[in-house]
């Protein structure tokens, strides 16, 4: 495979995770990815003419299966045995990725984002996102003592340019957490995880289907210090 982007630290595929994924070797340390979530289209239940009703193993089986296609089948494989998952989510996956990532691991947890402002709409707003945050059977033990509520501001509407941009400093918190020699992002989007992992002087692996987006973490990275002497 030819990378779209690679330096001394980070190296990003452009193209569908799970073609490139199945071509790779390596002992990946953390997952940490934010992957597309979403209900599909509400399945049909009603008689003619009744239109579409809400049902919730039908909305949601395919993001089930395919949360479960892409860890299971195509990720779990790079990870090594003292390997972390974090996988941000919301309510309405989360217990699909829970469920995927379930088999694989030793421990499973739902942290929370508190991005300590809320955004646009009416009623109850919504101010925090998930993460899923599940460990291999011989990970060591995270020696922090935090508490499973993370508080950091979300990225500004205004300055995003993907529309899901995770704040660079939540990333390096997690990241921070552990000691990775590798970290996987099978959908980095604009590579706010990799550019995270370079400046925590970990190396990591990006993969993005869409070009415009590997054209722009391919920007950031090139753009951070060296990896040799990042690890601010």
């Amino acid at each position: 495979m030819k990378p779209y982007y690679q330096d001394d630290a980070v190296t990003i595929y452009n193209g569908d995770c799970r073609e490139i994924l199945p071509a790779m070797t390596g002992n990946v340390d953390m997952v940490l990815s934010d992957p597309p979530y979403f209900v599909p289209a509400n399945s049909y239940t009603g008689k003619r003419g009744e239109g579409y009703h809400r049902k919730m193993l039908g909305d949601t089986s395919i993001m089930g299966m395919a949360f479960e296609l892409v860890f299971a089948h195509y990720v779990d494989r790079l990870v090594s045995d003292t390997g972390t998952y974090y996988v941000f989510c919301d309510p309405q996956s989360y217990p699909h990725v829970w469920a995927s990532l379930y088999p694989l691991c030793h421990s499973t947890r739902m942290l929370v984002w508190d991005k300590m402002t809320s955004f646009n709409g009416y009623t109850w707003r919504r101010q925090f996102e998930l993460i899923a945050w599940a460990s291999k059977p011989n990970a060591p033990r995270i020696p922090t003592g935090d508490g499973d509520v993370l508080r950091c501001r979300a990225v500004k509407v205004g300055d995003r340019e993907h529309p899901a941009e995770k704040p660079h400093e939540l990333l390096r918190q997690l990241i921070g957490k552990h000691a990775p020699t590798l970290v996987l992002d099978p959908f980095c989007g604009s590579g706010a995880a990799v550019v995270a992992a370079k400046t925590c002087g970990v190396r990591a692996v990006g993969i993005e289907i869409e070009e415009r987006y590997c054209e722009l973490a391919a920007r950031r990275c090139s753009q951070e210090m060296d990896f040799h002497t990042a690890n601010t």
